[in-house]
């Protein structure tokens, strides 16, 4: 909001300017409120008990994020909560209760900032590896996940994936399909390469991704189970506060390689932007009611799944490309497996299965869905615009 540079002395404007100034209170109010129950959650679920803590909020531009062992305060800045998203606040949480956790749990005050001591507490608290690699003040710039030390190879493959979906806009179905197939079998061979080069630790990530919606749809829901089938990442389903409406949203997690968390990112958008506009198009031809969204949004996925099946066997391919014996292709995809849920079981030392049910479709419309997924092929955004986050324009 502009601030008024008027020299009035009116009421009004005086009026509106403490209104102003009380929101923004208000809102820094419910900030650290939500920043305790966050502490308490994290320490909670990795069943970490914390002496009592004083979480502040405070203008600083030296550090995004403080914890004082004798003051027993964590500190963090209100540039951070205003210019980067929940996700990012808590990993600077996590990095402060990293430390915290050396004072409490291990007894050590005097110990080095950042040594030995502080990568066993991030790995005990679930710290991103981006926040926990921090050696001193936390970087200026927060780093975005493509900037996340992304290598030349991985790099190379996510520009070769893009002029494969451009390939993918033709309007010859087959010649389409074929370079759907091609981006498949490229991030088959990239992993398995990386694999042999036992190159993954460091590579492991995540990313959050919101509807900012109050509840997860059954849509939503299957389009992150598409994402773990045939993405090689594994999604979890939790939720993310909003710092600019104060409000806590349902979310996904995406864990894995970086350059698999880019291309899934870009699958769950697609999407979703596929079942709204196929569904539009669709209605608008046939006149059907507005109750038969879910159903035939549900038989695009069903329909698209299909298509990522029948290339399933493209591990074979890659394999034969990089002289891999069917032995050895079984062993890399265990150790892919391993590497995934050890990365998992430290962010997530608790999970919990649950079944996600879709509920009754109707089935013409379900079908009709099927037919208009079956034809859908992934291709690269029309519009800058519509670049997902704009890691493949």
């Amino acid at each position: 909001m502009t601030a008024y540079t008027t020299n009035s002395n009116s009421s009004h404007n005086s009026a509106h300017s403490e209104k102003f100034s009380k929101s923004v209170e208000e809102m820094e109010r419910l900030w650290v409120v939500q920043l305790y129950r966050e502490h308490a959650e994290i320490a909670s679920y990795h069943r970490i008990v914390y002496k009592p803590t004083i979480i502040k909020i405070v203008e600083t531009k030296s550090a995004w994020g403080q914890w004082d062992p004798f003051l027993r305060t964590i500190s963090l800045s209100k540039r951070l909560i205003r210019e980067h998203s929940w996700d990012v606040v808590l990993e600077i949480l996590k990095h402060e209760m990293a430390h915290q956790y050396v004072t409490d749990c291990m007894g050590l005050v005097n110990e080095t900032a950042h040594g030995i001591s502080f990568k066993v507490a991030c790995e005990r608290v679930g710290v991103a590896p981006w926040a926990a690699r921090a050696t001193g003040e936390i970087p200026e710039i927060i780093p975005t996940l493509r900037e996340r030390v992304l290598s030349r190879e991985d790099e190379r493959l996510l520009d070769r994936v893009a002029k494969l979906l451009s390939l993918a806009q033709s309007t010859n179905e087959h010649e389409a399909l074929l370079a759907m197939e091609r981006v498949r079998e490229l991030y088959a061979k990239h992993n398995f390469a990386k694999l042999r080069q036992s190159d993954s630790a460091e590579a492991m990530d995540s990313m959050f991704v919101t509807r900012h919606k109050k509840k997860t749809d059954a849509t939503e829901t299957k389009i992150l189970s598409i994402l773990s089938s045939h993405f090689r990442v594994c999604v979890i389903h939790t939720h993310l506060y909003d710092s600019k409406v104060c409000t806590r949203f349902k979310a996904a997690e995406i864990m894995g390689r970086r350059e698999n968390i880019l291309m899934a990112e870009f699958v769950y958008h697609f999407l979703a932007q596929q079942c709204g506009s196929l569904w539009v198009a669709h209605k608008k031809l046939t006149k059907c009611p507005g109750s038969r969204r879910r159903s035939y949004q549900l038989g695009i996925l069903a329909g698209f799944n299909n298509k990522l099946v029948q290339t399933q066997k493209l591990d074979e391919v890659a394999s034969t490309a990089l002289g891999m014996t069917s032995k050895e292709v079984m062993a890399l995809i265990k150790m892919d497996k391993s590497e995934i849920d050890t990365f998992v079981g430290m962010r997530y030392p608790r999970i919990s299965n649950k079944s996600w049910g879709t509920g009754s479709v109707d089935r013409e419309s379900f079908e009709s869905g099927q037919t208009a997924g079956r034809s859908l092929n992934l291709n690269k955004p029309m519009a800058k615009s519509e670049s997902f986050g704009g890691f493949l324009s």
